[in-house]
Formats: structure tokens, sequence, C-alpha cells
């Protein structure tokens, strides 16, 4: 079997497949196999397409028909297509794949938008045709795909030819699209100096409109670092100059963005403020969506400020707009919010009977979106037959005379060749098989042996951790027998005994119940304070709605950090300080904090001795090591931050995923 063959058997193959699939369009005879006599050019031949103005007349037939019959104006474009390619006009045949590449991003099929336009650049740039506001439009494709390499690619040299061409309008344009796609790539320092850049521009021209808009995107840029004083202000700016223009709905995107950050920030004072003034700037502008939505956004403030009367009324305003305009998209939201007001006010009757309202509203709106994305998928049927026929248009294009005598020619390769290729293909498929699962065996039996490793090791740690808590305990008791006072001592023994006793069971055990864990520091939070009386006071509160009995954590997970807190920051202070411990659940995480005001790391470094030093803190290492070890093992997320606090002082969060009760 020589290499020739078989390269010759790779295009019998690829051309077989190529063929069945537009068999209808070659309409070959068993007597004539000519191409050119019996193909789809040839029926083309036949009408005589020889007008570059047809083509454009087409194009432009299709463009005015497209909103009330996408079809029609998808098939003039085909029809276009195929006149370019049969009588070579390149430039038409370039602005057909231009003007389908819309048509495609209009029906959110970016994917084949972002193709045509691909094609339509490589015709122009190989003719040296001028191209300009195609790379804005494929780099909208790009970046609607989450492309955003790409995307910032073709927007850059947009960017590049609109300083050419010295389009201020354009320039803005290009800054806008990178910075959006900066924004969405979370290359936020990108983002930022390209809506300043186009903030620059409306502000030297005094285009009150593109100020609006840049200054809307920097307030989001802002936003996305956490940065939520300088998001307000930018937000601020926004709407005072959309004000002055009469742009309510940049007023009320601004609104609605800094309503965002309170709600994040759970600043619920300022939260009702900006949505009581959102709610007054409407009603003085009678905008009625507007206002409905304003009171759903009070309302929801107000129940986290347990003000449910003023949710309540709130929400009824906001039920009867939306009856009003019809917009069953609010009604539906605030009837929800609605019945979680009531029944939060103990009007168990009101709350079922808006429940049911709610539940019969989102089937409404459940139906009318249903409707909605059936229409969404005729578009993408008719436009799934559109680019079926595009893709026999540009087969045809490329299969040549050559192309049919080569597949008349293979068709003589012997059954005895074709034999030999399916017992080579077979055994290589054999052997990838077993491959493939020998590999995995190897790999399932090094995955258990390193598990088993992982766990010799947290049990290791847990065995450490005990030594370390009873020696820092002992130095307290001694330090009690050191000041002859005895009945502290015992005092502080009995207790330490019962925290010793429970440290001890729970060590065993891989997880244990946040019941037990809070038992176990509010007991050495009192052993502690009751020897450092005079250095700290302390509080711990814990969230009520925390279901502590079932939802299960590593022992001794957060004991190192109050310890430390204690012994390396408060201990330290000359005044007196205060340690604030709070466990809180959101959502589904867990959210311990552990703060102090003591003298902080960096003080507490420079106090240690050299030999202190050279050791890092047994309980703060092992905890390290054993949260690593658990995510590896249990896949489960644990996180711990620690922060500096000005001008000192320590906080450390550390945030428990609820994954570990499906361990």
């Amino acid at each position: 079997m020589t290499i020739n063959k078989l390269k010759k058997l790779f295009i019998y193959h690829f051309l077989v497949i190529i063929l069945m699939s537009n068999s209808f369009v070659l309409g070959q005879s068993k007597k004539n196999q000519s191409y050119q006599q019996k193909g789809s050019f040839s029926k083309i031949s036949k009408t005589a397409y020889r007008s570059n103005s047809e083509v454009a007349g087409k194009l432009n037939t299709a463009k005015t028909l497209f909103k009330t019959e996408p079809e029609k104006a998808l098939d003039l474009v085909h029809d276009a297509l195929l006149i370019a390619i049969k009588e070579n006009f390149i430039k038409d045949e370039a602005d057909a794949y231009k003007l389908l590449g819309e048509f495609n991003y209009k029906l959110n099929e970016y994917n084949l938008s972002y193709k045509n336009y691909g094609k339509a650049i490589a015709i122009y740039q190989k003719q040296s045709y001028p191209i300009y506001a195609i790379y804005y439009d494929i780099g909208k494709s790009a970046e609607m795909l989450k492309d955003y390499q790409n995307a910032s690619t073709y927007f850059t040299k947009y960017l590049k030819l609109t300083k050419n061409k010295s389009d201020k309008n354009a320039q803005v344009k290009a800054h806008l699209a990178l910075g959006d796609t900066y924004l969405k790539w979370k290359e936020l320092k990108g983002a930022k100096h390209h809506y300043t850049e186009a903030l620059n521009i409306e502000k030297k021209r005094n285009n009150k409109q593109g100020i609006v808009i840049a200054n809307l995107k920097l307030g989001e840029v802002e936003e996305a670092r956490n940065n939520d004083k300088q998001a307000i202000q930018y937000y601020r700016s926004s709407q005072n100059t959309a004000k002055q223009i009469n742009d309510d709905k940049a007023v009320n995107q601004a609104y609605s963005n800094i309503s965002n950050i309170y709600e994040n920030q759970r600043n619920v004072d300022e939260g009702i403020e900006i949505n009581q003034e959102a709610l007054n700037y409407n009603q003085q502008r009678n905008n009625q969506n507007e206002i409905a939505q304003s009171n759903i956004n009070l309302a929801n403030f107000y129940l986290q400020d347990n003000n449910e009367q003023e949710a309540i009324k709130s929400l009824e305003n906001s039920i009867q707009i939306a009856e009003q305009t019809g917009d069953i998209e609010k009604k539906t939201q605030a009837t929800q919010v609605l019945s979680e007001a009531y029944n939060k006010s103990g009007l168990d009757r009101q709350a079922e009977e808006k429940y049911k309202e709610y539940l019969i509203l989102e089937d409404s709106l459940y139906k009318m979106r249903a409707r909605q994305l059936a229409n969404q998928n005729k578009k993408g049927e008719l436009l799934e037959n559109a680019q079926n026929k595009l893709s026999l248009l540009e087969k045809d294009k490329e299969l040549s005379e050559k192309t049919i005598e080569l597949l008349q020619q293979e068709k003589l390769i012997s059954e005895q060749f074709i034999s030999q290729q399916k017992i080579i293909t077979y055994s290589l498929i054999a052997g990838i098989i077993i491959l493939i699962v020998t590999a995995f065996l190897v790999y399932r039996s090094n995955k258990a042996k390193n598990k088993a490793n992982q766990l010799l090791v947290l049990k290791s740690l847990r065995a450490q951790m005990n030594p370390h808590f009873i020696f820092n305990a002992l130095n307290s008791v001694n330090s009690f027998i050191s000041k002859s006072d005895e009945r502290a001592a015992n005092r502080y023994l009995a207790d330490f005994s019962r925290l010793m006793r429970d440290v001890m069971e729970n060590s065993q055990q891989d997880f244990i119940s946040l019941a037990k864990e809070i038992a176990i520091l509010e007991m050495y939070l009192k052993l502690e304070h009751h020897r450092f009386k005079d250095k700290f006071e302390y509080s711990f509160e814990v969230d009520e709605s925390i279901n502590a009995e079932e939802f299960f954590i590593p022992p001794m997970l957060i004991q190192p950090y109050i310890e430390n807190a204690v012994w390396h920051g408060l201990r330290y202070k000359k005044e007196k300080g205060f340690l604030a411990v709070s466990i809180q659940q959101l959502k589904n995480t867990i959210i311990v904090k552990v703060i102090d005001d003591g003298i902080g790391r960096k003080k507490s470094q420079e106090l240690k001795t050299e030999n202190q030093k050279a050791q890092k803190s047994t309980g703060i290492k092992n905890i390290d090591s054993r949260l690593k070890i658990i995510s590896d093992i249990y896949k489960a997320k644990l996180d711990v931050k620690i922060n500096d606090i000005e001008p000192s002082g320590t906080e450390v969060t550390v945030i428990i995923n609820q994954e570990f009760n499906d361990r």
C-alpha cells in the first residue's frame, strides 16, 4: 500500500461526502458526468445574469425587507451572492457577505455573523478595497461570542482608522467598544483608559449625551473595582448631565446602579434615600414604569429595615401602576415581594392570596416568554435554511471538473484495498481503547493512593494541634498559680478540663457541627478573657438564622485565629482592647469574622524575639495545611482572608461554603 494510494483514498472519501450532500444540485446523469454542463452553475447560466446593478438592487431590496420578511431578504442576498460568484463580481460578493453578517447578527447568530464578516474582510483585503466600519461589526460579533481577544484586535483596528479619518463620532464609538470589551474581560485598567478617552473627546466638543454615557461606563468600572465611592460620583455626574438634556433613561440607569451598590453594601438608609429620590424624580416626570420600579426597590430596602408597612404601601402603588401600564413583569415582581411582606408582617391570609396571584402572573409571564422564544426559534430556522443554501453555494464554487474526474478514477480502487484499510482502522481503534482503559486504571489507582496519603497527613495535623492548644492553656493556669490566685486557678482548671474534653473528642473527627465549634469558642473566649481581663473585652455574635446543628465544619478551624488575636494583638496593647467574633450566614455561605483592635501584625512582628521570628504560628500553619488538604479531598471551598485595620488591628474573615453539608 503506497502513500499515494492512501492520499487518493482520503480524497475519494472526502469528495463522496461532499457530493452526497449536494447531489440534488449536481444533477449528474449516468451517461454524462460533466459538472459544468449539468451543475448548479449551468442552471444560472440559462438566465445569463451579467449586471452589477442587478446584484446591488437585490442587496438594497433585502435591506428594506429584512425587518418584515427576513426569509425573503435572506433569499435575495443568496441570489445576489450566486450572481456575484458566477459573474466574478468580487466587490459585490464581499458586499453580500457583509450584509449577510449584519442579518446574522440581528438574528443573534453571532457565530455565523463573525464567519460571514470574516469572508467579506478577506475579499476586501485581497482586492485592496477600503475597509472601515466592518472592523467594528466583526468586533461586536466576537464580543458577543466572548472572544475578547479578537474583539479587542478588531476594535483597535477600527480605532486606528477613525483617527486617520479624524472622525470624532467613530473614535468615541471605538473607545466605548474597547472599554466594553475590556470590562467584560475583567481588564479594568484598559476599560478605564478607553472610557476616559471617550469622556475627554465628548467634553472637548461639549457633547452632553456622550458625557452621560462615558460617565456611566466609568462608574461601572469603579464598581467592578469595588471602589463604590468613586463609582457613585461617576453615576451622579452622569445623572446631572442627563437631567440637563432630559435623558430620563440615563437618569434612571444611574439611580438603579447606585441603588445596587447600596444593596450590595447592605446600606439600608442610603438605599431608601436614593430610591425615594428616584421616585420623586419620576413622579415629577410622570415616568410610570420607573415609578413602579422605584416602589419595588424601596420596598426591598424597607423589608431589610423591618418596616413592613412602608414596604406594603410601596408595593401596592407599584402593582396599581403596573396594571395601568400593562407591565406584567413588574406586576409579577411586585406581587411576589408583597406576598413576602405580608408574610413577614404576620398577615398569613393576605400573603397566601398574593402568592397565588403571583403564581398566576408567573404562568402568564412564562407563556409570553415561550411565545417570544418560539418566534426566535422560527427566525433561527429561517437562518439555518438560508445558511444551508449558502453552504451549498460555496461548495459549488469550490468544486471543479478536475475534482469530478478524480472521483471517477478513484472509484476503480479494489475491494481488497478497502478491506485492508478497514482491518488497519479497527486495529488502531482497538489499540487506542486499550491505551485509554490502561491510562484510566493507572490514574484511578494513583488518585486513590494520593487521597489515602492526604488523609494520613490530615490526621497528623489534627494530632499536632491539640498539644499546641494545651500548651497555651496551661500557660494560663500557671499564670494564676504564680499570682497565688488559687480560686481563679481552680475555676480556670474546671472550665479548662471541660474544654479539653470537647476538643479531644472533636479532634478525632474530620468534621463537627457548627454548634459544637461555637460551644468550644465560647468556652475558649471565656477562659482567655478571665486571664486577660485588663487587656480586652469581647463580643461573640451568632446569626440566629443559622441551623448550627446541621452545618458541619472542620474542628478547631476558627480558634487559632482568635488565639492569634489575643496573644499577638491584644496582649501587647497598652490600653484595653476589644475583640469581636461574629458568625453570619449569607445565602449558602457561612462567614466568620475575627476582628481585633490590637497592635497589628506589623507591630507584633517587631516585638518578637529572633527565635520567635524564625517560627511560624503552629496553629495558623496547621490550619493552612488542613484547609488545602480538605479542599483537595472533599472538593469543598474554604477561603481565609487576613487584612490589616488602620490605624491598628487585624481582621480575619473565614468563608465556609455549605458544600461541606453534601460531603
